[in-house]
């Protein structure tokens, strides 16, 4: 009974919260896993939960709520009813009783516990759903260090195919895939697929075209002056796939849906008028 409850306990108090944490990234990134020990997934959990659970105990002690609930003596008492037999027996009605007590300095500690990884998990979530933003709106570098600290470690896939670190606008992202059996494709990423890990299984290309490097080749050879441009092809129909597994080379463009708008200082304005009036006066 000893070894279900402190079980129990480790599950409520270290495992529950990082996987609450794991979840809620989840939502809104794509995490770089890596395979772990049973040991290693503990040690990260400790960590994971040692400052929240701190301040949980703290909030608990301060409030009162923890202390009001049960003592020091209850929780002596249920684990030296669950370690010996002997003992349980002799102190039948007190362990109960102290059972009773213990649950309720757990509910004091463990709803604030929860409550603060939920409120950590919200904070983390807004920080990469505005990542750009807070990325830009931080000028030192350890600031930027411990925002890296705060967000989930993301696949570089995940962070490539996005505008996380991309100035304000709105952005195209095109795709120029080298398959290796020597086919080249370009077209608009509209998805992508990543694998458990957090490495690339396959990309979605919108709009795609596929250039014909041999017929390229030959027209070169006849015409130096040949364009390139002239011997991509569309590919019917509207998406086309193309598995990670095929890919020798890969290169993206971040695109700029609308293009700068420049708008001219009133010095510059007058300037501008000048010249035109001297253009005008010249004809």
């Amino acid at each position: 009974m000893l070894a279900l409850l402190v079980s129990f306990l480790i599950a409520v108090y270290l495992l529950g919260p990082n996987l609450i944490a794991r979840w809620a990234a989840d939502l809104v990134v794509f995490r770089k896993t890596r395979t772990e020990s049973h040991a290693e997934e503990v040690a990260s959990s400790i960590i994971a939960a040692a400052i929240p659970l701190l301040i949980a105990v703290a909030w608990a002690r301060w409030t009162g709520a923890l202390w009001h609930s049960g003592t020091q003596a209850d929780v002596e008492m249920v684990f030296s009813a669950l370690q010996s037999d002997n003992f349980f027996q002799s102190h039948h009605a007190q362990f109960f009783t102290s059972l009773y007590a213990f649950f309720w300095m757990n509910y004091a500690i463990l709803w604030r516990l929860y409550l603060l990884v939920l409120l950590a998990c919200a904070v983390r979530i807004v920080i990469v759903l505005n990542y750009n933003r807070v990325w830009r709106s931080l000028h030192r570098r350890w600031m930027r260090t411990l925002l890296a600290t705060i967000v989930p470690r993301l696949s570089e896939w995940d962070l490539l195919f996005s505008d996380m670190l991309l100035p304000d606008g709105h952005f195209r992202i095109m795709a120029d895939v080298l398959t290796k059996t020597g086919g080249l494709y370009q077209g608009t990423v509209q998805d992508r697929m990543l694998n458990n890990d957090g490495s690339l299984q396959s990309i979605t290309l919108a709009n795609p075209r596929r250039f014909e490097r041999d017929e390229f080749r030959k027209a070169k050879t006849e015409d130096l002056e040949t364009v390139s441009d002239e011997f991509w092809f569309n590919i019917p129909g509207n998406l086309f796939i193309v598995m990670a597994a095929d890919i020798a080379n890969l290169n993206i463009r971040y695109i700029r849906r609308k293009p700068l708008s420049f708008q001219p200082s009133d010095d510059e304005r007058q300037v501008l008028t000048r010249l035109l009036d001297r253009l005008k006066e010249g004809k």
